[in-house]
């Protein structure tokens, strides 16, 4: 062989390698892209994803929000309800206090009264007579019981028969 017919072949050579260098080098780059694209296309749906979370997340303090204002109201509502129970409570109880008291005073003025009627009964004169006796029953076994004297109304104080004939 010849120098220029081995500078052929080694330019052949050297040829095929470069030819061989660069389709790799195009497979490389055409899988970089294709690779570059998976992950262009996962941090798109990653950003997405993201965006969807915060949405979701904005809904829910809102809703969040909407609920303690509403349990504040109700607790409101209750704390009102609660004093007008309370309020009404406290005035049945005052009531009932009122009607036993005044209950209570009007026994006194009934038992005052029973006791200053039987005061003035027991200090009654000493001129009232005897009231009417009752007569032991017949031995006959027959009958009901009678007095012994004959009653008298309003003709003296002193007779037999005279006099009020009162149990109390």
């Amino acid at each position: 062989m010849s120098y220029y017919g081995a500078d052929a072949g080694y330019a052949y050579l050297q040829q095929q390698v470069k030819e061989k260098q660069e389709r790799e080098q195009k497979e490389r780059e055409q899988r970089a892209r294709e690779q570059q694209a998976k992950l262009d296309a996962i941090a798109r749906q990653r950003t997405a994803l993201a965006a969807q979370q915060q949405a979701r997340s904005r809904e829910l303090q809102v809703l969040q929000s909407q609920q303690i204002a509403a349990q504040s109201a109700e607790a409101v509502r209750l704390q009102g309800l609660q004093a007008d129970r309370l309020a009404r409570i406290q005035a049945e109880a005052a009531a009932s206090t009122a009607a036993a008291e005044k209950s209570k005073a009007e026994s006194m003025a009934v038992g005052n009264a029973v006791a200053s009627s039987l005061g003035v009964l027991s200090q009654a004169s000493a001129k009232q007579g005897r009231t009417a006796s009752v007569s032991k029953k017949a031995k006959r076994g027959r009958g009901a019981r009678q007095t012994t004297s004959s009653l008298r109304i309003g003709a003296t104080s002193t007779g037999s028969g005279s006099g009020s004939n009162l149990s109390i």
